[in-house]
């Protein structure tokens, strides 16, 4: 799950890990209070407006702004909510601004100005260990760094027993340039409690950028982004239950209240499986046959009628699909539920479904199947092998 840059800073905080002021607003109004309330606090003469929403590259693309006073903290955030925001992380569409984050300007300084890190902790599923990245040239362009010039990004890996070691974040700070004592001393502390809200909060991903260094030795994350487990959120039923539907996409929340393993993409041939693996061939064959999977959907092992229809309405939700195809290979899934899921779904929402629907039903009951989506009489195509399916969608495709 996603958390939103305020979100992360709450972790971090309670951590005792220092971040910039700021306060949650949702219209200009509400910004202007809050801007009062922080620029008293801070006694600085300017603030950041941030907008919030899951998706990296804000920076870019007007989502974080500089306000040095009170009407232009209005008129700003006026311009940022309310807009759809593009990204090199969003849809085409963008993500729509609910919320902005009017925050402190940490950068603002009467004395030198601070140094920029990046550093990220993450989860290397190659190696099952955490790793930490980091460079000395933190900020904006990160991600033009690590094409260019790979070799300014290091590597820290992380025993997952022993955890982080002192000599680690001694080698990390050596990395960085952090050679001063007092400064080391602070950096070492900051990372190990890092690491600590890392692990503690289950997270994937826990990334700073930039990560600052101010002229009183202090270390201050100014961008925070952390992604939880998923399947540890039980263990933090807080940020479960203040999951930011509004901020997912309506298709892939249905499907997680539905318990249904869904992710959109950015195609035109809908798929509705059963297991990852199949899921992944199937998505392959889909790119060899000229289309573009519109989605991963993963009915699993112990589907039933209604989760069957529950998938099959998701993917008709999406108006991007120009064909369905269905590949299921039964096991403990049987394949007659699935054609009775398929069938009901059509009577259910028959003036909805002007698409068409290749099937390929093999395993436990295939026969039974068969029968019944024949004796419906619905315009689906049963197809018998994986060969003669890709055929079909490929016809489909050209004709379309």
């Amino acid at each position: 799950m996603n958390l939103h840059e305020y979100q992360g800073r709450e972790i971090l905080n309670s951590f005792s890990i220092q971040v910039p002021d700021g306060i949650l607003a949702s219209t200009p109004e509400e910004a202007i209070e809050a801007a009062k309330i922080i620029l008293k606090k801070t006694k600085k003469n300017s603030l950041v407006i941030k907008a919030q929403i899951h998706a990296g590259g804000r920076g870019k693309a007007g989502g974080i702004q500089i306000a040095k006073n009170l009407d232009e903290v209005y008129e700003k955030s006026k311009n940022i909510l309310g807009k759809f925001l593009i990204t090199p992380q969003t849809s085409k569409k963008g993500k729509l601004v609910r919320k902005i984050l009017i925050s402190e300007d940490v950068y603002f300084s009467e004395f030198s100005p601070p140094v920029e890190y990046y550093l990220s902790i993450l989860l290397n599923r190659d190696i099952e260990k955490n790793i930490i990245l980091y460079s000395k040239e933190g900020g904006i362009n990160i991600e033009d760094l690590s094409k260019k010039n790979p070799n300014k990004i290091y590597t820290e890996v992380i025993d997952p027993i022993l955890g982080l070691q002192l000599f680690q974040t001694r080698k990390i700070g050596f990395n960085l340039g952090i050679h001063n004592n007092e400064f080391f001393k602070n950096f070492s502390i900051f990372l190990f409690s890092l690491y600590k809200a890392y692990i503690t909060y289950d997270a994937l991903l826990l990334e700073i950028n930039p990560l600052i260094r101010t002229f009183d030795k202090k270390f201050i994350p100014v961008d925070i982004k952390i992604i939880l487990d998923n399947n540890a959120l039980f263990r933090h039923k807080k940020y479960n239950m203040i999951c930011d539907k509004d901020d997912v996409d309506i298709i892939e929340s249905e499907a997680i209240e539905a318990k249904l393993n869904f992710l959109k993409l950015e195609g035109n041939v809908g798929c509705m499986v059963n297991g990852a693996g199949l899921a992944m061939a199937t998505m392959d064959m889909i790119k060899f046959c000229g289309g573009v999977p519109a989605n991963f959907l993963d009915i699993g092992g112990s589907a039933d009628q209604k989760r069957v229809e529950k998938a099959f309405c998701l993917i008709l939700k999406d108006k991007s699909v120009k064909t369905i195809l269905i590949n299921i290979f039964g096991g403990i899934v049987r394949c007659d539920t699935v054609a009775e899921g398929i069938i009901n779904s059509y009577f259910k929402i028959r003036k909805k479904i002007n698409i068409p629907v290749v099937v390929r039903l093999q395993g436990t009951n295939e026969k039974i199947a068969k029968k019944l989506i024949k004796k419906s009489s619905l315009p689906i195509y049963y197809t018998d092998s994986l060969k003669e399916s890709a055929d079909k969608i490929q016809k489909i495709l050209h004709d379309r």
